[in-house]
């Protein structure tokens, strides 16, 4: 597989992120359960599929100068996907990586600044490329847990920095309704900024560290972008929480993913 290395790679690239998972994929049975919360295989699949098809359709309609039509939901763009047979998903998810990739491509050419309406805010273009990469190098992840390869990918710090300044709200949204207690909570990873969950009376987000807070989680950026993402590496050793069990337990109801 080849290195993750951003010097060569193109603004709509999602390489080598989808090569691992295709990859992945081709040795996965369809029905094989994942870590991706009650998905199998080919849930998961439909989910990549349509996603990145829905990108497409906001895309082309903004490129084109269209309107651009409203974002479905989960259960209508994906139902079609789960609906195809194995053989003929996995075609459709290489076809919709082609093609959103392609619209991205289209629309970054004429302007790389582009923002684009997209569920209900507004989303820079450039922005769609980092959440397609950070999903597959995490949904390979839900197919086979820890190994050399998703350590690779999903360390690269772009997507950290994605997880924080696109998901900030997203990534704590399924938790519950904060208490009107102030908490900065540190999460630290070595030579790489910390993220701090913050909880105050306007909810709960992520943000960038600013160097002063005591890390109450320590792990390796890998092993800390999972956890943002509500998930725990195989190896419990990654991950470190200073802070004693009562801060690890507040992080995972506040990190539940979504």
């Amino acid at each position: 597989m080849p290195s993750p290395n951003r010097s060569n790679r193109p603004a709509s690239s999602l390489e080598p992120e989808r090569e691992a998972f295709l990859e992945t994929l081709e040795r996965t049975p369809p029905d094989a359960a994942t870590a991706c919360r009650l998905w199998r295989a080919h849930e998961l699949t439909a989910h990549l599929a349509a996603g990145a098809v829905e990108i497409a359709r906001t895309l082309e309609a903004f490129g084109e100068g269209r309107p651009v039509p409203p974002t479905r939901s989960f259960e209508e763009r994906e139902a079609p996907y789960r609906s195809m047979g194995p053989a003929v998903l996995k075609a459709a998810l290489a076809t919709s990586l082609d093609r959103v990739t392609g619209a991205i491509e289209a629309v970054l050419q004429r302007d790389p600044q582009a923002i684009v309406p997209w569920t209900g805010r507004r989303m820079a273009v450039a922005s769609f490329v980092t959440h397609l990469r950070s999903e597959l190098a995490l949904h390979r992840w839900d197919l086979v847990g820890d190994d050399g390869d998703g350590f690779r990918l999903l360390g690269q710090p772009e997507l950290t920095e994605h997880a924080v300044a696109s998901l900030g709200r997203v990534l704590v949204s399924r938790s519950p309704r904060p208490s009107s207690n102030n908490r900065r909570i540190a999460l630290h990873s070595p030579d790489t900024p910390d993220v701090v969950v913050v909880v105050d009376q306007e909810g709960a987000r992520l943000e960038h560290g600013t160097g002063t807070e005591d890390p109450a989680l320590v792990a390796d950026p890998a092993a800390r972008l999972l956890v943002l993402w509500g998930r725990q590496p195989a190896d419990p050793r990654r991950v470190r929480v200073p802070a004693g069990p009562d801060l690890l337990a507040e992080l995972r109801t506040l990190l539940a993913g979504y």
